[in-house]
């Protein structure tokens, strides 16, 4: 009897302050991989109205609206990826809860195979300092409070490169993060970790729509692939 390989199945977290683009990013992560020609037999299994519900909005030029704090939002999506077969649930949750760090938080965490944490590069200070701060409480919780090595992977992820044109990702990480708290001192935990930076729409939205052009994200799927391949 020949041996029937079970398709992967990978559940992927996205994670960030509010306002960082969670919703937008996993909405454009979808739209982009439906068109790219080595993904095929691509379903929607589970968020379709919540998807075509984000796409109306962002073809409207007005960006999706923040997730609702009460909103533990998941998409489920069964692929082929060069002809593998690859099952995905990625879940989305509103950066408010996510800062408030309850059992949603730790529930989204405790189901994720690889995280994809999303940072934006903005100089405002507040920003900056919760970013890090979310990031140190992130691994904390995943290394049981320095306690074990974490094995699953992690994505860092900067948005909305469009405007900040970040060439060096993780050479930028380092430099974004420093004057708030030295991150390598924790980032020893981390087996599999890596840096991206990504545009979900490719420029500015209204722009774009006053153009009569489409969104045309840049790197958006590169985290998503690289946390799928090694967790």
């Amino acid at each position: 009897m020949p041996i029937k390989f079970l398709p992967k199945k990978r559940q992927v977290s996205i994670f960030g302050i509010r306002a960082v683009g969670k919703t937008t990013y996993l909405v454009m992560l979808i739209n982009r991989l439906s068109k790219m020609l080595n993904v095929s037999n691509m379903h929607i299994l589970s968020g379709l109205d919540y998807y075509m519900r984000m796409m109306n909005w962002i073809l409207r030029g007005e960006g999706a609206p923040p997730t609702k704090t009460e909103e533990r939002l998941l998409i489920h999506v069964r692929m082929k990826v060069d002809g593998q077969k690859v099952e995905v649930r990625t879940y989305d949750l509103a950066g408010a809860e996510i800062e408030r760090m309850g059992d949603t938080f730790r529930a989204l965490i405790d189901v994720g195979d690889g995280y994809i944490f999303l940072v934006e590069p903005s100089p405002d200070p507040d920003k900056k300092v919760i970013q890090v701060w979310l990031i140190y409480r992130f691994i904390e919780y995943l290394s049981d409070n320095f306690r074990k090595m974490i094995k699953k992977p992690i994505a860092f992820v900067f948005t909305k490169n469009d405007l900040y044109g970040i060439k060096d990702p993780e050479k930028f990480f380092w430099n974004y993060t420093a004057p708030v708290y030295n991150l390598a001192q924790i980032f020893r935990q981390i087996k599999k970790y890596n840096f991206f930076a990504v545009s979900a729409f490719g420029g500015d939205l209204e722009t774009l729509r006053a153009q009569g052009r489409d969104p045309e994200p840049v790197n958006i799927e590169k985290p998503f692939f690289w946390v799928v391949e090694t967790s």
